[in-house]
């Protein structure tokens, strides 16, 4: 997906979130959106949004000397979805249908908003999640799904965010997890799922992990390792998670079935669904 003029207004509130994050130094704040700025000036509009994403968190990381501004959300939100996971995973066994009700959930897990630090999800978890797994997708290929994990070989599941990621490890229980790869990202990219990441998260052991050798908040192929790129290309199927790796991977010849919210109006209109919606899209190559 290409960059749309919308997406400008993003690139510098992200550039102005992660430095914020990594310094009180407003001197260095400035510079980073100075930066920013001219990065944003000479970018091709033809490129995806994440490239330029890449390209703002490490000028992020070149100013500041922090490797990781993100790493005290990440680990906040890795807690907070280990608290609810084993009542999540309690309300999927119970579901009428508990491998879609899995699937939801990880598709809906993105909207959870569990307020500040120290909200007590305690009495609201049940109406959160209820929440969740009521709302409708507005591209539902999940019938297709199911199907079509049934007969895949090699299973790619390229990961978004932490905290989603016990979500991730809820629908993986229902997959043939002997058939399926878990891909984080192979540094530090916003609040993105790295190999550091995984500690506590049940997944280490569980399933396949690798990562793609990229710090982009994406799937950009050539910039991921070769070793990943023959993965990819050997898969048969990809699972993708998350907003990044669509914009990054749209207009891929490959079987992919997306799973996201179009958490952006560029998004939605690229999918032509209202803003905010759920889906789980699939996507067949040329060949087929």
């Amino acid at each position: 997906m290409k960059t749309y003029l919308e997406c400008i207004p993003c690139f510098l509130r992200q550039a102005l979130e992660a430095s914020r994050m990594a310094t009180h130094d407003d001197g260095v704040q400035a510079k980073i959106i100075r930066r920013v700025l001219r990065e944003t000036a000479n970018f091709s509009f033809s490129l995806s949004p994440p490239h330029m994403g890449q390209k703002i968190h490490r000028i992020v990381r070149e100013e500041t000397g922090d490797p990781d501004p993100y790493r005290a959300e990440k680990l906040r939100y890795n807690m907070l979805y280990a608290q609810i996971y084993p009542q999540a995973k309690k309300m999927v066994a119970r579901s009428e249908n508990p491998r879609d009700s899995a699937l939801k959930l990880a598709v809906a897990s993105n909207v959870l908003d569990f307020g500040p630090p120290g909200f007590n999800l305690g009495s609201k978890i049940g109406s959160i999640l209820e929440s969740a797994l009521s709302e409708e997708l507005a591209i539902d290929d999940r019938a297709s799904f199911w199907r079509t994990m049934e007969k895949a070989e090699e299973i790619l599941y390229l990961g978004d965010n932490t905290g989603e990621v016990f979500f991730d490890r809820l629908l993986l229980e229902h997959l043939p997890v002997e058939k399926v790869t878990f891909v984080v990202r192979g540094g530090p990219a916003i609040n993105d799922i790295t190999m550091g990441d995984l500690d506590d998260t049940g997944l280490n052991g569980f399933v396949s992990v690798v990562d793609n050798g990229s710090d982009a908040p994406g799937t950009i192929l050539e910039d991921c390792s070769p070793e990943f790129r023959q993965r990819f290309e050997a898969a048969d199927l990809i699972i993708s998670k998350g907003q990044g790796n669509y914009e990054t991977l749209s207009g891929i010849d490959k079987h992919i079935f997306y799973l996201l919210k179009a958490k952006c109006p560029v998004l939605a209109r690229d999918l032509d669904v209202a803003e905010g919606s759920l889906v789980v899209k699939e996507v067949l190559p040329k060949a087929v």
